[in-house]
């Protein structure tokens, strides 16, 4: 009796020890895991910190890149970093905004040419594409299969099927952005107002591109990409 009662208090000693071998070692995974995802996480939010060189752009972009309809600032948030670098650098060296009608475009030249291209543009610029694109409210109407089947004949090749953009092309995204805005460029880049720059060879593309569709055709385009996300 006595040897059967010590075997049963080994194993039941036993299995304790097992039982507390596997809890300290299950809680040592736990809080490894949950170190990760706390050091991945606060290495999310500082990756994409807010420069301090944003904070002059808030008041008309945004604090989260967003755009101001009101104020006719187009979202930057989710659009390409090397688009954005360009446009900036374009504003800076006269190769957009110059035309005496782009009174908007002025406004960017003298800003653009307030930052440090080698450190605050990049800061920048790497900042807004990291955001999420902005969800708006479109106030356009069109026909959205005929706006789909321009919108692929004009557009897609350089911007992608469903306006996303195509960083290989050098083509900025459209969805996510102000009609109105989209509108106005469309304007400018026809009628000389942007695009015209000998050395502005991707500006003088869609120069020629925006002459290709206008009306209602291009009405519908817009509403094609109005329903992009």
């Amino acid at each position: 009796m006595n040897k059967f009662f010590m075997s049963k208090l080994n194993f039941l000693s036993s299995a304790n020890l097992i039982n507390v071998y596997f809890i300290k070692n299950i809680r040592a995974t736990f809080l490894i895991l949950v170190g990760l995802l706390l050091s991945s996480f606060s290495f999310s939010l500082s990756a994409n910190k807010m420069p301090e060189s944003y904070r002059q752009c808030i008041a008309c972009h945004g604090e989260q890149g967003e755009g101001n309809t009101q104020l006719k600032s187009p979202a930057l948030a989710g659009q390409s970093a090397n688009y954005l670098n360009r446009q900036l650098l374009n504003f800076t060296n006269g190769l957009r905004g110059r035309h005496e009608k782009d009174v908007l475009g002025m406004q960017m030249v003298a800003i653009s040419k307030q930052l440090d291209l080698n450190t605050e543009v990049p800061q920048i610029t790497t900042f807004l594409a990291a955001l999420p694109s902005p969800t708006i409210e479109h106030q356009v109407t069109g026909d959205l299969k005929n706006g789909d089947r321009y919108y692929q004949a004009r557009c897609g090749a350089c911007h992608g099927g469903q306006a996303q953009g195509n960083p290989s092309m050098n083509s900025p995204k459209l969805s996510g952005q102000s009609i109105d805005y989209l509108r106005r460029q469309m304007i400018n880049f026809s009628t000389g107002i942007r695009g015209t720059h000998s050395d502005d060879k991707l500006g003088r593309q869609m120069a020629m591109m925006s002459k290709t569709s206008s009306g209602k055709e291009l009405e519908d385009i817009f509403y094609y990409i109005s329903t992009q996300k």
